[in-house]
């Protein structure tokens, strides 16, 4: 290591020279570069134990996606002997994606990684190094999390595909989930409906929800359908009621729907940020690629700036 650490050199002076071009306080940057310090001075050994920690740190989650690697090996042999049905296959493709994504993210965490070990030669180098390598342990975390979760669906939806009993308890499971959801919106619609001056943001709210549960009971359609078929093919019995509840699910949808319409059809900012969810969310078919629902659904939540 070149510059300031090979000489070892005081926390306090290395902040003086940092704080003139970074955009923090002293403070926060003393956070930063603590890490490279060793009884108040910043120096080669302590950075290279920094390394060495952040190093594992991602080993850890190179590991872990490597744990989620092999599970959805074993997930994808378990689809293969499924049925040919968009209900596996969507399930199927969206793990997959998942994982490219952790893959890609452990990548990135390497290149940086290294990048932020390479030998300081300037106060705001030695700044940026720790500020990487804080970003790169932060990042790492995240993996580890995400890939535990990662791994532990894909448990799940092989003994999902291994067991009808289980596809048809989920089932059931999503549909009493919606049932659920169904009755607090309507709950919530008559509130605004009984209102002398309903709040527009909860209508919006309301608006948002109505249109998501609209689209979960034709992926719960779809889904129930396939699940038939296989169970069908198998020879096994399928949940009794379930399509009617998915019908009268649909019926309470629309009445719910029709009475947030009635007398209370948002405008403004919000009218047009509905528009905008019912434009990206027309051409959403099932199965429903959830994640990528909950994305645009995030997006049109957000308050738009009101900055120029």
């Amino acid at each position: 290591m070149a510059g300031p650490v090979v000489d070892d050199v005081s926390v306090d002076v290395l902040i003086d020279e940092v704080t003139d071009r970074a955009d923090e306080g002293p403070e926060s940057i003393r956070r930063r570069l603590d890490p490279f310090v060793d009884d108040g001075t910043v120096t080669a050994a302590a950075f290279e134990s920094t390394v060495t920690d952040v190093s594992q740190i991602l080993a850890t989650a190179e590991t872990r996606v490597d744990l989620a690697t092999r599970a959805h090996e074993d997930a994808t042999d378990a689809a293969a002997e499924a049925p040919d049905l968009d209900v596996v296959d969507v399930r199927r493709r969206a793990f997959g994606a998942r994982l490219d994504d952790l893959r890609e993210d452990v990548e990135a965490l390497g290149d940086d990684l290294r990048a932020a070990r390479a030998d300081p030669d300037s106060p705001m180098a030695v700044y940026r190094a720790a500020t990487d390598l804080h970003e790169v342990t932060t990042g790492a975390q995240d993996v580890v999390r995400v890939a535990h979760d990662l791994e532990t669906e894909l448990e799940a939806f092989e003994a999902w595909l291994n067991s009808a009993n289980r596809r048809h308890d989920a089932l059931v499971d999503e549909v009493e989930a919606a049932e659920e959801s169904v009755d607090s919106i309507a709950e919530a619609v008559e509130a605004l409906r009984a209102a002398d001056e309903p709040d527009p943001e909860r209508r919006f709210d309301a608006g948002v929800q109505v249109r998501v549960l609209d689209l979960v009971v034709a992926d719960l359609r779809a889904e129930a359908e396939d699940l038939r078929a296989w169970a069908e093919r198998d020879g096994a019995d399928f949940p009794d009621g379930v399509e009617t509840r998915i019908d009268d699910l649909a019926g309470e949808v629309t009445t719910v729907a029709e009475a947030l319409a009635d007398g209370m059809t948002p405008g403004g900012e919000f009218g047009d940020r509905l528009d905008a969810l019912d434009a990206e969310l027309s051409a959403v078919e099932p199965p429903v690629a959830w994640g990528l629902v909950d994305e645009t659904v995030a997006e049109v939540r957000e308050v738009p700036s009101t900055e120029n």
